[in-house]
């Protein structure tokens, strides 16, 4: 009896870490991880790897914000926050990874797909910006979070994605 009531009482005062986390603290976890499988062609080997957000304040932009310590093969990241006004192919020359969530998509991907650079990793939420000409998307499928790859779009970028993160990816199209 004494022994269910310690199990019990370290459970309640565990950290929030075996807790359930919020789709948007999986979906940032996802895409910092889907960076360190990608290889961009960069000028500087030094320079911190840039995420874009047009939301810093709330949702992944705000998570990925909110822990500066993250690396990725012992280069910082860095959150950099996008305004829909500035010009795209100023943008493309600074995101590596640029995140549009699902409410920004029909505003932004029509500018974005056009004349973005092929240096850079667009990231969506739905099967309409892969139809789009996004390059991935991070899809809630029930209670999971799946990433699917648009083929067509990754063949036309100038970046490597490890065989390791295609593995793990479901394609869209098929």
């Amino acid at each position: 009896m004494s022994l269910r009531l310690a199990l019990l009482s370290i459970v309640l005062c565990a950290p929030f870490s075996i807790f359930a986390k919020s789709p948007e603290q999986v979906k940032s976890a996802f895409l910092y991880q889907i960076s360190k499988f990608v290889e961009f062609t960069k000028a500087d080997e030094n320079q911190a790897m840039s995420f874009c957000f047009y939301d810093i304040k709330q949702g992944l932009g705000a998570v990925l914000k909110n822990t500066p310590s993250l690396k990725i093969n012992n280069k910082p990241i860095k959150v950099v926050l996008i305004d829909k006004k500035q010009q795209i192919s100023e943008l493309s020359r600074f995101c590596d990874i640029t995140y549009i969530d699902e409410t920004e998509e029909d505003d932004i991907i029509p500018l974005w797909i056009d004349t973005i650079s092929s240096d850079t990793l667009t990231v969506g939420e739905s099967i309409n910006f892969l139809e789009k000409g996004g390059i991935a998307a991070l899809i809630q499928e029930g209670n999971k979070i799946r990433l699917y790859i648009n083929k067509q779009q990754l063949l036309r970028s100038s970046f490597k994605v490890q065989s390791r993160l295609l593995a793990v990816s479901k394609f869209y199209p098929n």
